[in-house]
């Protein structure tokens, strides 16, 4: 059992791990509801915290302290701030929690909106397999898996089902943040290789710099997947420069599927300052975006939304999950 059972074996608490990304969802599900345009305005009373979880898991968090230490621990223990405590406002002894800002490092980022990132590691994974089958068994799929913590949730669902199906594949990556993952014991590599291209690791994104795509050895690409940080007007944007020359290498020169991942918060209307694009929409076969029917229903239509609507002019739908959406750019 994942969770922890309490004397009375009614209750439990969750492990650290859980209890980070129950809190994280709420959030995240707070933001979806509200008439805020910035996941950052939103914070939740620990007290409305503590009740969502005992009705939806079932848990026992007699204090705010408990649960405050937990975060905190987790927090430690990633090396980086996941939440903001804001003190009670006058009048009030409600402690609340908000996302913390700004977040910059790979694992705070893997972190950010991490439902959705999940929902379309799955819709990625279940795009490559389909492609993995039509190559047979003589050969394994080579995939190059690019930088950002959007791709490392993908890389975890290859870690962990390794040992399932006959499919094998080659991962290829410049992606430092995710390679420990895939160095497991656990994994399987009688159905899994691991390939790293060489460069300077950049130690805040954790990606690897200065690839040369020479050093792919001559391997026939089958799937390139890449997440970005901003698209505007059919253009795509990264903030470093450094890693806007990596990105656009291996989206204009590299082969295979080209698959763009993106959870909607990427779509602005306004590109990022002092920077150029390093590649448009329409360089990509594909994107797959999280799809939640019911949730789109009942929640408010966000900017990122409306700015994603407009772009699927370029966009013909190819699979519509309960989970995510896999769309062939034309």
């Amino acid at each position: 059992m994942s969770s922890q059972v309490a004397a009375g074996g009614s209750k439990h608490r969750l492990k650290r791990e859980e209890l980070v990304m129950a809190v994280l969802s709420l959030l995240s599900d707070e933001f979806e509801r509200s008439d805020v345009e910035s996941i950052w305005e939103v914070s939740l009373q620990v007290a409305t915290i503590r009740q969502h979880l005992s009705e939806r898991h079932g848990t026992s968090y007699s204090s705010d302290h408990w649960l405050h230490t937990q975060l905190r621990r987790y927090e430690d223990e990633l090396g980086v701030p996941l939440f903001e405590r804001r003190k009670p406002a006058e009048g009030s002894g409600e402690t609340a929690l908000a996302l913390y800002a700004p977040m910059v490092d790979f694992y705070q980022k893997q972190h950010l909106y991490v439902t959705e990132k999940i929902k379309i590691a799955n819709g990625t994974y279940d795009f490559i397999t389909q492609r993995a089958q039509l190559l047979g068994p003589d050969r394994p799929c080579n995939v190059l898996l690019g930088a950002g913590s959007t791709v490392y949730h993908l890389a975890t669902i290859f870690a962990n089902k390794s040992h399932t199906g006959p499919n094998r594949y080659r991962l290829y990556t410049h992606n430092a943040g995710f390679i420990q993952t895939l160095l497991n014991s656990n994994v399987n590599y009688e159905r899994l290789s691991l390939f790293t291209l060489g460069g300077e690791l950049e130690p805040v994104t954790r990606t690897i710099l200065g690839t040369r795509l020479d050093e792919l050895g001559g391997a026939e690409l089958d799937v390139v997947v890449q997440g970005t940080s901003c698209v505007c007007d059919g253009r795509l944007y990264v903030e470093s420069d450094r890693e806007r020359s990596v990105k656009s290498a291996i989206l204009h020169d590299c082969g295979g599927i080209k698959v763009l991942v993106c959870t909607k918060h990427e779509f602005s209307r306004e590109p990022l300052a002092d920077t150029e694009a390093y590649g448009a929409l329409q360089d990509y076969d594909y994107i797959v975006v999280p799809h939640s029917p019911v949730r789109d229903q009942e929640c408010k239509l966000k900017h990122y939304e409306e700015v994603f609507r407009e772009h699927k002019r370029y966009l013909d739908a190819q699979v519509l999950n309960w989970n995510y959406a896999i769309f062939r750019v034309v």
